[in-house]
């Protein structure tokens, strides 16, 4: 999968919309669940904070008649919901943040692609909401879906988890047969732009997704950034983690005053932000196949690789236990407009 991303291209993200069953008068009143209409439901998924629910759906794709299955979604809580996070795995492949579209519904998102809960949802709601079958007779999807109190994060369910930190429902929905995944994911021409000093540049990544950011983004989107470039007068050609990463950005336009780093441009605390653990490796970058390969890296110490070089080979570890390898396939620029570099990743799923 190829992305590239140039210095100063500002790609407008169009807003996903939600197809979603609400209770009141809003913009997700499209699938509210009228009791007057009944609807026939693939499966109910319910997570409540009190009495019994049904955390665990199971669903045979091949009883579904249609692309997608039809779901009663169902949370009950004290308090006040914000938001909902679901995250589909496609056949082992790796966890990424659900896209409403593909399911051809519309609900209100935030920037991270959580979907945002209206006031009238936020200590009960009752939604249906379509999930795509597996595509082949030898695959599963597993959706993961949880509500939050706030911005939360798509790697770490407990992370303002309305209900609790483990409170969490999944819906699996299955062929027939085994995965042949290799439990690696690979991302190829990615470009991270040097940093602009009013935060407008593609500087950080996540290996979650692989997407690139601007820190202009950041009290949005900074939950799945680990880590960013910049070029520095004596370190060149640097990789730092969102934690570490130094304070080169000028919040108030004014050249009398200290640059900030990421917490202070942002506003998202320091705690908050990423750690990223990075080295030089001997890993051969190619032979690494599968996610046994990256078993035996183990947690550097360091979350800065800097004088960076084509050729170079990195190795990490992320914040939530994923270990990879780096490959620096280009370096254009230095410290000005026009510096990026260009990274191949392979990382655990």
């Amino acid at each position: 999968m190829n992305k590239i991303f140039r210095l100063k291209s500002f790609i407008m993200l169009s807003a996903i919309t939600l197809f979603i069953t609400s209770c009141s008068s809003d913009s997700n009143d499209d699938i509210f669940i009228d009791p007057t209409d009944p609807v026939t439901f693939d499966g109910e998924l319910s997570v409540f904070e009190t009495g019994t629910d049904n955390r665990t759906v199971m669903i045979d794709g091949s009883n579904v008649s249609g692309n997608n299955a039809i779901v009663k979604v169902a949370f009950r809580s004290s308090n006040t919901m914000r938001r909902l996070y679901v995250t589909q795995n496609v056949s082992d492949f790796g966890a990424e943040p659900y896209n409403f579209a593909v399911g051809g519904v519309t609900v209100d998102d935030k920037k991270d692609g959580s979907l945002d809960l209206s006031s009238d949802n936020g200590d009960e709601f009752e939604f249906a909401i379509p999930f795509p079958v597996p595509t082949s007779a030898d695959s599963n999807i597993v959706y993961t879906i949880w509500a939050t109190t706030g911005r939360g994060d798509f790697r770490d369910i407990s992370k303002r988890n309305a209900i609790g930190d483990t409170a969490v429902g999944t819906i699996t929905i299955t062929g027939s047969g085994t995965s042949t995944a290799n439990g690696i994911k690979s991302f190829t021409s990615t470009l991270l732009a040097a940093p602009l000093g009013d935060g407008s540049s593609d500087t950080f990544m996540s290996v979650y997704n692989n997407e690139v950011y601007k820190i202009s983004e950041g009290e949005e989107t900074a939950a799945l950034w680990d880590f960013g470039y910049y070029y520095g007068f004596t370190q060149k050609a640097s990789l730092a983690s969102t934690s570490d990463y130094p304070a080169l950005f000028d919040d108030d336009n004014d050249s009398s005053t200290p640059l900030v780093n990421v917490s202070g441009l942002t506003g998202v605390s320091q705690e908050e932000l990423n750690k990223f653990y990075i080295s030089t490796s001997l890993i051969d970058f190619d032979a690494v196949t599968s996610a046994t390969d990256l078993d035996g890296i183990s947690q550097a110490t360091t979350e800065r690789a800097t004088e960076l070089s084509v050729g170079d080979i990195l190795e990490f570890t992320d914040q939530y236990g994923k270990k990879g390898v780096i490959k620096v396939t280009n370096i254009t620029g230095t410290d000005g407009n026009d510096g990026s570099i260009t990274l191949d990743i392979k990382v655990q799923i």
